[in-house]
């Protein structure tokens, strides 16, 4: 069961909602609705078999357990062994379930280990990994692991929330007035979302991406650009909509993932606006810390390379994290580059105030922005690399399929 993909995950939603409007109705919405909810969307999630290799075939749904309890045990192992430097050793290890995910099928054909959302709930250990070996999180129970990693409405493709923000939240009582005040808000987000995913994107896929789709040449390359790129954030928006609205229906404050990315006027606001979640992630636990690191211990001489280096550190991992396939990685780097000549520009600006200022400028400045966005998203979408595509084959990287 896909979430947020069709009428019956919806029916299942309202299934929940029911008693659990009766008990907010009461003031009596807390965590245990949360606990319950998520085991109960876990468990009809992950039904489906696995196959592991030749002749193993299990449910997905031990994939999941095993994940968790490996998870667990790395921070409980983490907790005894806190000390300086030890986030390298229990890092690469929160790491390991994932990449053996991402990269067994290459070594195995008809391969797989990995579960739907696999990416997502390993950025959530590694923020609870990183949070233990820093020393800013010194306990860390069983069922609050268990709640912020697998919270249904974020499980598949996130917004990527914080264990501390998490947990703060999770376990509050709230009051029949502050649970209607979120039913509401998880209303307006959801209604959203249906205009988002299932009207815009949808007529954009069927008239725009896959009309254009196999069409060649540079008029059909460049129709399909613009299509496919504002068809990925309709898509991706409205699922991420959806998940932060039943969160508030659930009393978290999932944060939101886009805020109007195409307004942008510079790359590096661009990414303060699109997948907030992931950058904020990818700026806090690998560029900061790459950054820092670098400095501390006079890797570079230059005070600019630790910057160009941590962007293309941290943007060529996300391209990775998206998918092993050339065009993701490149994707990364593409938005490594444009970061870096954008901090050029930067320090160019600053010795030249008066240059390049005003309202003519700033639309340039906009314009310039939203086409290096949309060859980027042309690039990550891979199409056109296949000199012999086979129609039928081809898959539009989704919401969904950023999830596996």
């Amino acid at each position: 069961m896909t979430p947020y993909a069709n009428l019956s995950y919806f029916f299942v939603l309202l299934a929940m909602m029911c008693p659990l409007m009766i008990a907010g109705a009461r003031g009596k919405a807390d965590g245990r609705w949360i606990v319950a909810a998520t085991i109960f969307i876990v468990l009809l999630q992950f039904i489906t078999p696995l196959h592991f290799a030749e002749g193993i075939v299990f449910p997905e749904l031990i994939a999941v357990i095993f994940f968790g309890l490996f998870q667990w045990i790395l921070i409980r192992v983490a907790l005894v062994k806190r000390r300086p430097g030890v986030a390298w050793i229990f890092v690469p290890l929160a790491l390991l379930p994932l990449i053996i995910a991402k990269f067994l099928p290459s070594f195995l054909p008809d391969s797989h280990f990995g579960f739907a959302g696999i990416s997502y709930v390993t950025f959530r250990a590694l923020d609870v990994v990183w949070a233990v070996t820093d020393g800013t999180l010194k306990a860390v129970g069983i069922l609050d692991l268990f709640v912020f990693m697998f919270f249904f409405p974020t499980l598949s493709s996130g917004p990527i929330d914080r264990f501390r923000r998490f947990q703060t939240q999770w376990r509050k009582q709230r009051t029949a007035e502050k649970f209607w005040q979120d039913i509401d808000a998880g209303v307006h987000l959801i209604f959203r979302g249906l205009l988002y995913k299932f009207i815009i994107a949808s007529l954009l896929n069927t008239y725009g991406v896959e009309k254009f789709g196999h069409q060649h040449g540079l008029h059909g390359a460049v129709l399909y650009a613009y299509c496919y790129s504002f068809y990925l954030f309709f898509d991706f928006a409205g699922y991420s909509a959806f998940a932060v609205g039943v969160s508030r229906w659930f009393g978290i404050d999932t944060p939101e993932n886009f805020n109007r990315p195409w307004a942008a006027v510079n790359i590096r606001e661009f990414w303060n606006r699109w997948h907030i979640s992931l950058s904020v992630w990818f700026r806090d636990h690998v560029y900061s810390r790459f950054l820092l690191m670098a400095v501390k211990r006079k890797w570079f001489k230059s005070r600019i390379t630790p910057a160009t280096v941590g962007y293309f550190v941290s943007f060529g991992l996300m391209g990775i994290w998206h998918g092993k396939e050339w065009y993701y990685i490149a994707y990364g780097l593409y938005h490594a580059v444009l970061m870096s000549v954008f901090d050029a520009f930067t320090r160019w600006k600053k010795q030249n105030p008066d240059r390049f200022v005003g309202t003519r400028w700033k639309w340039a400045a906009h314009l310039l922005t939203i086409h290096c966005v949309i060859f980027g998203l042309w690039l990550f979408s891979g199409h056109g690399w296949n000199p012999d595509p086979d129609p039928e084959a081809e898959e539009i990287p989704t919401a969904d399929m950023r999830a596996q």
